[in-house]
């Protein structure tokens, strides 16, 4: 499902003193199939973008469409239709907020991940919800007889992300938003998730991966298009190489990743290199430079 805003636009309490304009005027574009993300400083629109993404929050003004569902209906009749069909489109765009494991809140593993399809699918049998919900647990690399009837409050942090995210996947959804994945986990547990994250979308069990975060590494090793955002738009949308050179000075404010630190260095003694800024890359480019050098 490609997702399409054109001119998107919200302001919170609007009809009150206390009015807040976050977004004006959005244009962006995701195709189907993209690993991509958001950046942007706090305040910049995005997560109140990506609640647009499922209906969250309703469009005010502005065109928004995510596949063949128009979530900015012109009249009585086009609101009805999409108030029917809201239920459907959340369970194709799975949304998980930063801290995930927050939202845990069953007894067991179990109950919590087959809380949504319990909701977004009445018409399925027990045992059909059982081997959905096995399914998910064990593609987010968690043992399902091991972990299924424990509370999810006793595990680790890792387990419990992934057990959100598992409780998301069980709707099988085509786009996956994820605000912050890897907020608060350790660096093991960060690259870990990503891993996940890349074989999910690899695999073609979740076909859109929307990915919102400030962190820069994060960002240049994992995406393949992004958009920045500033003062509620999307100014702009590129390749992560094409953004660690911008000028943009809300780039400057976001920071850059480590391997442009280092690659600024090296220019500093004369060390040219021309890289994408993930650190394979990185350290092919400096290799490949210090053997032209070195003979």
């Amino acid at each position: 499902m490609q997702i399409v805003s054109k001119g998107l636009t919200y302001t919170y309490n609007r009809r009150t003193d206390f009015k807040k304009t976050a977004l004006y005027g959005v244009d962006l574009t995701i195709n189907e199939g993209e690993f991509f993300g958001i950046v942007g400083e706090t305040g910049s629109g995005k997560s109140t973008f990506i609640q647009h993404l499922n209906g969250l929050i309703p469009v005010e003004n502005g065109v928004l469409t995510v596949g063949d569902y128009n979530l900015s209906p012109k009249d009585k009749k086009e609101k009805k239709a999409l108030k029917k069909r809201l239920k459907e489109l959340r369970a194709k765009v799975g949304m998980v907020f930063q801290y995930p494991e927050y939202q845990l809140f069953a007894e067991t593993v179990y109950d919590d991940v087959s809380f949504a399809l319990k909701n977004f699918r009445p018409d399925l049998d027990s045992s059909e919800i059982e081997q959905r919900v096995k399914k998910a647990i064990e593609t987010v690399g968690l043992d399902y007889n091991e972990v299924k009837l424990k509370s999810p409050f006793d595990l680790s942090g890792g387990q419990k992300r992934r057990v959100a995210i598992a409780g998301i996947l069980v709707s099988e959804p085509e786009i996956l938003v994820l605000d912050e994945p890897v907020a608060g986990l350790d660096p093991v547990g960060k690259k870990r998730l990503m891993a996940l994250l890349h074989t999910l979308h690899d695999t073609g069990v979740v076909k859109t991966i929307i990915i919102v975060s400030h962190d820069m590494d994060e960002i240049c090793e994992n995406v393949s298009r992004v958009a920045l955002f500033s003062n509620g738009k999307a100014v702009k949308v590129c390749e992560p190489k094409e953004l660690f050179t911008s000028s943009e000075s809300a780039v400057k404010r976001l920071g850059l990743p480590v391997t442009a630190h280092a690659k600024k260095r090296l220019e500093e003694i004369g060390v040219l290199i021309d890289c994408d800024f993930t650190s394979k890359d990185f350290i092919d480019k400096v290799t490949q430079k210090y053997k032209e050098i070195n003979g």
